[in-house]
């Protein structure tokens, strides 16, 4: 599996369009070009992965929320990035794959020099709910957003926040997220001792990695 930043305009297309049915928002490729965005890419050189971090405001998930009064931690927004377009397509998600997957992500999320990123899910996807809950995040909005570029209809979502200096904190202390991967890759490996095991899919939730006590 290869990790790399895109960088041409026909790279974020495929990006965008491959993200599109699984977070319900087809990015608009200038939004893309205000930060970085990263694609995960198999032997085959299919794009199975990937996600964004926005790096220059205005950020979307703030700009949909209604009446916003602004982000009071951070008001000129100099040190917040918004995390987007998370997703890990479904036959890698029980592999040893995710495991790194999710690491490289921590890993440029620490290599930036932003303190708080900001993120929002819909509330209808009960198990990013469920993912996000762990990480102790600041709500900033719940309800219905404002229809954002890109968005088929209005959406009631979290919009949430998460500070950069308690990232590696929160990973110590649940390590489970990674550990899961882990023991997911072990079994499989026993059970090709034994028998040829048949393709195990999972839903695809799309989860952006926030961590946080």
């Amino acid at each position: 599996m290869r990790f790399i930043e895109l960088k041409h305009e026909t790279e974020f297309e495929t990006y965008r369009h491959a993200i599109a049915n699984h977070i319900d928002v087809l990015l608009p490729i200038d939004y893309l070009k205000q930060g970085n965005v990263y694609g995960y890419y198999n032997k085959q050189g299919e794009i199975c992965g990937g996600f964004a971090m926005i790096t220059q405001a205005p950020f979307r998930v703030l700009d949909s929320i209604p009446n916003f009064k602004g982000l009071t931690i951070d008001p000129k927004l100099s040190n917040t990035a918004e995390i987007t377009g998370v997703w890990l397509s479904n036959r890698d998600k029980k592999q040893f794959s995710s495991l790194i997957f999710w690491m490289n992500i921590l890993h440029r999320i620490l290599l930036s020099r932003k303190k708080y990123f900001v993120y929002a899910y819909s509330s209808r996807k009960n198990g990013l709910a469920k993912i996000y809950s762990k990480a102790n995040p600041e709500v900033l909005f719940r309800g219905e957003t404002i229809v954002m570029p890109g968005m088929p209809s209005p959406d009631h979502e979290s919009v949430e926040v998460v500070f950069r200096s308690r990232i590696i904190i929160q990973a110590l202390k649940n390590p489970d997220f990674f550990i899961k991967r882990l023991i997911s890759k072990n079994k499989n490996k026993a059970k090709d001792l034994y028998e040829k095991p048949e393709n195990s899919l999972l839903p695809v939730v799309s989860p952006i990695l926030e961590l946080w006590p």
